[in-house]
């Protein structure tokens, strides 16, 4: 072989390499099972500070019905503890089933208790349909809902198919795609939430005994995991309607959203606890389960070499190579750059890759890391002058605190683009991305607050 034919081969096995490294970070992974081979343990070996323990804990002990509420960010490995959690009751002798509200919910409009629940029983009732015995339940529920509805909806243009099978799949479609179709089925149900509500109930309570029967169990324990709620989120200009209605919804009407016999859980949004204070309280006490960001830094602002481990083990998983590419400096400083934001962390990854496929270096370098860097930092901008003084009053504490409930807006708005990041060591807190900490500051200290304008 010639030296050149050499030379093209080692190219090509780099580029694969490359390209391998790439896509074992893509962000659209579904989430992990917990005996995934990238799956990586984060609390398991400390159970006392392990909220996902703990959560199943709690179900494992109650006696016949519970709701219990997890909140975290988008991205930061919710879904992916929540299949642990499955399993963990599954080892218990639970009988567990989990809904992605993703699939059956529109996320950017007012939610009501009416669309809620018949969102929540659509993914329930395909969850259930695999189980032996079910097709009667469903078909009777399926068949009452469809009557209750049409009584109740003579106008409006919508009309609905005469199979229960098919007017299930029309009810997701509509609830998950269409604005128009949400808000008549609000509208119309508002005055006739008693019988919508005690129609699921009996669903429900029809579903938990079939199962019983079957597993010869009568005590045995059911749960549903119902996750990606806390993902309904508004735009600019209905924000703050989204997040009353959430509020409204999840607090005004807890008392609904318990089901007998079932043990629930929901994911709820950050901004719910601001909103409505003591929530867990209208839920039966339960107190709230949230899982943080990984600790990559402390309260302080130092390294956590604990979490940044984590994080390594996290890329080792994906990509046992990676120092071919990185340095380990390399990767302790991603993911502090991340503040243990798993999305961040991949795609600064992704980023180095590009980088390094692109210019031909060997190894990614410090002047690759601060373009990468400042390319994530440019999306964060701009940040208006009072957002930056807040961020950095938030910075500087610690913590998020509000003029006034009004502000939830606002703090929703961070959060969910991730520029106020929750950790949890004991007690709460949380900070901003550690990307935008210089910007903020420069930006907070740049003009007072009755400067004039």
């Amino acid at each position: 072989m010639s030296d050149k034919d050499s030379g093209l081969d080692k190219k090509s096995a780099r580029a694969a390499d490359l390209m391998g490294f790439y896509q074992a970070f893509s962000d659209r992974a579904n989430p992990l099972e917990p005996g995934d081979s990238y799956y990586v343990p984060i609390f398991e070996n400390d159970p006392e500070k392990d909220p996902i323990l703990n959560l199943k804990t709690r179900i494992f002990y109650e006696a016949s019905e519970s709701v219990n509420l997890l909140t975290g960010f988008r991205g930061n490995g919710k879904s992916t503890q929540l299949r642990r959690l499955k399993t963990l009751l599954e080892q218990d002798g639970c009988k567990v089933f989990l809904i992605n509200m993703l699939d059956v919910m529109l996320m950017t409009k007012p939610m009501e208790l009416s669309d809620l629940i018949l969102s929540m029983m659509a993914a329930f009732s395909d969850e259930i349909k695999d189980e032996t015995g079910m097709d009667v339940v469903r078909r009777g529920y399926w068949e009452r809902t469809r009557e209750f509805l049409n009584s109740n909806i003579k106008s409006d243009g919508i009309t609905f198919s005469a199979g229960p099978e098919e007017f299930s799949a029309e009810m997701k479609l509509g609830l998950q795609r269409d604005a128009s179709f949400k808000e008549k089925i609000q509208a119309h149900l508002r005055g006739q939430l008693t019988t919508l509500v005690k129609d699921a109930y009996d669903f429900v309570v029809k579903v938990i005994d079939t199962l019983r029967k079957q597993s010869e169990n009568p005590n045995l324990k059911v749960v549903l995991l119902v996750d990606s709620l806390e993902q309904i989120r508004g735009y600019y200009g209905n924000a703050a309607e989204v997040q009353k209605s959430v509020s409204e919804t999840l607090s005004g009407q807890a008392n609904n959203l318990a089901f007998p016999q079932l043990h629930i859980v929901y994911t709820i949004p950050p901004f719910l606890s601001t909103l409505a204070p003591n929530l867990s309280r209208q839920f039966g006490g339960n107190p709230i389960t949230y899982w943080p960001n990984i600790h990559v830094k402390t309260k302080e602002g130092g390294a956590d070499d604990g979490g940044i481990a984590i994080m390594r083990a996290i890329l080792e998983k994906r990509y046992g190579r990676w120092n071919d590419f990185f340095d380990e400096k390399h990767i302790r400083r991603l993911a502090q750059a991340s503040g243990g934001d798993l999305r961040d962390f991949f795609r600064l990854i992704r980023e180095g890759v590009i980088a390094l496929s692109n210019n031909g270096a060997e190894k990614v370098t410090e002047d690759i890391l601060a373009r990468i860097e400042q390319q994530l930092l440019n999306e964060c901008l701009p940040i208006a002058n009072d957002d930056a003084r807040w961020l950095a009053q938030i910075h500087a504490v610690k913590s998020a605190s509000l003029e006034s409930i009004g502000e939830v807006e606002r703090l929703a708005r961070f959060q969910d683009s991730n520029l106020i990041m929750n950790y949890q060591n004991g007690k709460p807190w949380c900070d901003i991305h550690p990307l935008i900490v210089k910007e903020v500051q420069k930006l907070g200290s740049s003009q007072k607050p009755d400067d004039k304008r």
